[in-house]
């Protein structure tokens, strides 16, 4: 019998989908109308006009959808999954927004909008170049408004769509009573958000990192554009200040990303190499090689190829990073990751169809263009009929190589003589390509989950290759079975030769003349900078004692690229601040490097244990040497600093564990520094988050989070709650506070000593106890059988456990035993880390993303002026 519903909007679910729909439908129009008008020769083409009214009405529906969605944020519509999922009654408001995109419908939502807020400048700004450039965004638009459509053709689900999925319709829900009432609404709470999320940074730092997303399908559009009009290299002249702002943009999303795994997820520092990380940073690194290019091919009309290759890369990597963190291929490895819709297979198609349409026009002739396209519909059909794509995405993948050197070739100009060893744009490429090889080492070790999935489909090829792989990869290799590089230290011993060379190249580079330089005056005009740079870096490093080789090296370079910069700046530049936007962000750069370097590298665990207790007790993971135990209102040496734990307040869903820092006068008296407040967010159904507090100083930060505390209110009675253990002979329990062995059992007792009748049956437990405070003890609980009735007689050791004996199974030799712990005296177990000199790295950030505004702006005016 069907239930009549009370209270569900369900009005909004279906205006949310019309919106949705209409919008898909505009801006496919819009797509259409801006290809129509690159093959109409009339400026002000009805097609065009088409085109405009096509992406402004996709606009409006698109703002409109999202509207509804905050409505239902908002409102609590809990019937819709997607509300259910990402909020509750108890989240506050001002999070409504990080709810808003947690979910990855709301996120792509998120990514359309900033292509509308984008797409919209564009068609105002771009002139004759607002077809074919406004034809290539609209397709990608096409693109992302499926992702959120949720339709079905034939078999096949097109997109995710938060409007489409009732609560009650949801497969996991399916067997819920609470829907077998009609005002079902009432009686429900969402899961809410992540406690991880609920931060001020996933207000800002998603928003942020998207538009960098969405910006890099300018200079994309833009190189499109020119290999399309077969214009190849009028293109640059807009699209360079594009180049700059998305590496801006891109670049700040991603240090805010460092900033809030430092301050508030207690990653113990600002970057973790995790995938989704990875995912963000290597398109960057392709486009500031690829902005490099981009000046190079202005002043000197050379390195063409490598330049629309690495345009081209930026975006599709945007892609693949989507395809990486959102088809839930990296589940197991990253601990942010979205997990699968079921959009893998059209995630895989998008990739491949971007990829086919920017090397078909790379091609440059019409029967390369032909054979790369059946070539690639052929792979998309062997996909479509297989359940593997291993062998088609292979194959087509040796197929796209194979043709981008054909174009390279046949259809690039090339130079007619190398360029001079000592000229700006010879090390300005050789620059760009140290940024390939680096993103293609983090894009190689990120994806090892995509390589486990297509390596064993090539086993006769490894079988035949096995005289040349060693065993154990070749037995990876066959089973698909790569471990996936999480460890930093893996991605740190590759890239930190890459930033010394990146380094030392902006260190020299803006030093250089185009065509060539005569060496006696660069090195006259370099000489100051190096000397400087030379005794800072010795300075430092005696300071903090490196040794290690490559560490030395990146202090130096990172050193030199800041003195030589500021240098230029001063000097050649004579201060202004217009010409010295490409010096402020190369000396942000360096800053970067020198403050990971030492901040990172010279990072001290101040925390270490100095009680009696082993934290290894607690946890199998917690050492002694990073954890400190602190109890209540005990005082204790950490680093410089004396530290007393005085107790703990609950605020709200948060429990604060107040931590005093005091320093020791010269009479030896504690005199109080600080105070830190580290909390514990408190979540039942997705568990409970610390929070750190740190102390910034100029020079350094005290970094703390909590690793251990006991969250429930101190209770009155003296033992804390009872837990049942079933054991056999010889079985060793570990408490919070002790170690106890189920010893032997006794059944020969004398029932009068112990108080029972004649009549009873007793079996005594010989338990040994291990105590901090007591040592070694003897407990012996006494099981009782008294006609039908069984009780124990519980023994308990001084300041040390209770115990009772339950039960006895006699078929499994096996006896339940409770334990009911002493509560001692309230503790935390702390972690404490010392940053030195991270303000260098978040100062280089600043510097960074204003030297780049700057030579956007620059940019800018230059093209006004001309």
């Amino acid at each position: 019998m069907d239930i009549a519903y009370v209270g569900e909007r369900l009005w909004i679910g279906e205006l949310g989908n019309l919106f949705l729909l209409l919008s898909f439908s505009s801006i496919l129009l819009s797509c259409v109308a801006y290809i129509m008008a690159r093959y109409d020769k009339d400026p002000q083409s009805s097609w065009l006009s088409l085109g405009r009214w096509g992406f402004r009405i996709h606009s409006l529906l698109s703002f409109s959808a999202i509207g509804l969605i905050f409505v239902m944020l908002a409102n609590h519509c809990f019937e819709y999954h997607y509300v259910w999922q990402h909020s509750n009654l108890a989240m506050p408001m001002r999070y409504i927004l990080s709810a808003f995109w947690e979910g990855q419908e709301g996120s792509f939502l998120l990514w359309i909008f900033w292509h509308i807020v984008l797409g919209n400048i564009l068609i105002h700004t771009t002139k004759r170049w607002e077809a074919p450039v406004m034809a290539v965004f609209a397709m990608v638009q096409v693109v992302l408004a499926s992702m959120v459509l949720g339709v079905y053709i034939f078999e096949y689900k097109i997109g995710s769509n938060p409007f489409a999925v009732l609560l009650r319709e949801h497969p996991d829900f399916f067997d819920d009573e609470v829907f077998q009432f009609a005002d079902y609404i009432t009686r429900i709470d969402g899961r809410g958000l992540n406690p991880l999320l609920q931060n001020y940074w996933m207000t800002i730092h998603p928003p942020t990192l998207f538009l960098g997303f969405a910006s890099t399908l300018i200079p994309f559009c833009f190189a499109m554009a020119g290999l399309w009009t077969r214009e190849l290299t009028a293109w640059l002249k807009p699209a360079i200040p594009w180049t700059y702002f998305s590496i801006m943009i891109l670049g700040t999303g991603i240090l805010m990303g460092g900033a809030w795994a430092y301050e508030a997820l207690s990653f113990g520092g600002f970057w973790a190499w995790d995938p989704v990380e990875n995912a963000s940073l290597v398109p960057w690194l392709t486009l500031v090689g690829a902005a490099h290019l981009m000046l190079i091919h202005r002043n000197k009309g050379t390195s063409l190829f490598m330049l629309f290759l690495l345009t081209q890369l930026s975006f599709l990597l945007v892609l693949y990073s989507t395809f990486l963190t959102r088809s839930g291929v990296l589940g197991d490895a990253s601990v942010h990751a979205f997990t699968d819709l079921g959009m893998s297979g059209q995630l895989v198609f998008y990739l491949i169809f971007f990829v086919w349409l920017g090397f078909t026009f790379m091609l440059q002739n019409r029967k390369l263009q032909e054979y790369y396209t059946v070539a690639t519909f052929a792979c998309l059909i062997v996909y479509g009929f297989t359940d593997s794509f291993s062998y088609p995405l292979m194959l087509w993948f040796g197929a796209t190589i194979a043709f981008l050197y054909i174009a390279y070739k046949r259809h690039f100009p090339q130079a007619e003589k190398e360029e001079e060893l000592w000229s700006r744009e010879f090390w300005m490429f050789v620059g760009a390509l140290v940024l390939l090889v680096s993103a293609f080492q983090i894009s190689g070790y990120t994806s090892i989950p995509v390589i486990n999935k297509l390596t064993p489909a090539f086993a006769w090829l490894w079988d035949g290759l096995s005289f040349m792989i060693p065993d154990s990869v070749h037995e990876k290799l066959v089973a698909g079975s790569f471990a996936p590089k999480t460890d930093a230290e893996v991605y740190n011993n590759w890239q930190v030769p890459f930033a010394i060379l990146v380094a030392l190249f902006m260190a020299y580079g803006q030093f250089l003349r185009y065509k060539n330089t005569k060496l006696v005056p660069f090195l006259k005009k370099l000489t100051p900078s190096l000397a400087i740079s030379v005794v800072i870096s010795v300075v430092i490093a005696i300071g903090f004692g490196m040794t290690d080789i490559f560490f030395l090296l990146l202090l130096f370079t990172s050193v030199f690229a800041f003195v030589a910069n500021a240098d230029y700046a001063l000097r050649m530049v004579k201060g202004k601040i217009r010409r010295a936007g490409a010096s402020i962000a190369h000396i942000g750069f360096a800053l970067i490097l020198l403050g990971a370097l030492i901040s990172n590298g010279e990072q001290e665990f101040i925390s270490r244990n100095a009680t009696q207790y082993n934290v290894a007790d607690l946890n199998d993971e917690y050492s002694n040497e990073e954890n400190a135990i602190l109890f209540v209102n005990d005082t204790v040496p950490m680093g410089d600093y004396f530290v007393s734990y005085r107790g703990k307040e609950q605020r709200g869903i948060n429990f604060f564990y107040k931590v005093d820092y005091y320093s020791e006068d010269e009479n030896q008296e504690l005199i109080k520094e600080f105070t830190l407040e580290p909390f514990v967010q408190l979540n039942e159904r997705m568990g409970n988050v610390p929070e750190p507090g740190t102390k910034h100083f100029w020079g350094k930060d005290i970094f703390t989070h909590i690793t251990f505390a006991e969250l429930e209110e101190t209770a009155q009675t003296p033992y804390k709650e009872p837990e049942q253990h079933k054991l056999q002979l010889g079985d060793t329990v570990k408490g919070s506070s002790s170690i106890f062995i189920l010893d032997t059992i006794q059944r020969d007792l004398n029932l009068q000593d112990l108080g029972l009748d004649s009549t009873d049956l007793a079996v005594k437990a010989k338990i040994k106890v291990f105590t901090l405070d007591e040592g070694l003890t003897i407990a012996e609980p006494v099981f009782v059988l008294r006609g039908n009735r069984i009780f124990s007689i519980p023994d308990t050791v001084e300041n040390g456990p209770r115990f009772s004996f339950d039960l006895i199974n006699p078929a499994k030799q096996e006896y339940s035993i409770t334990v009911e712990e002493k509560r001692g005296k309230e503790f935390i177990v702390m972690q404490a880390i010392m940053f030195p000199w991270i303000n260098i790295l978040w100062l280089g950030s600043v510097l960074l993303a204003i030297g780049t505004i700057i030579a956007v702006v620059n940019r800018i005016r230059l093209i006004r002026r001309r």
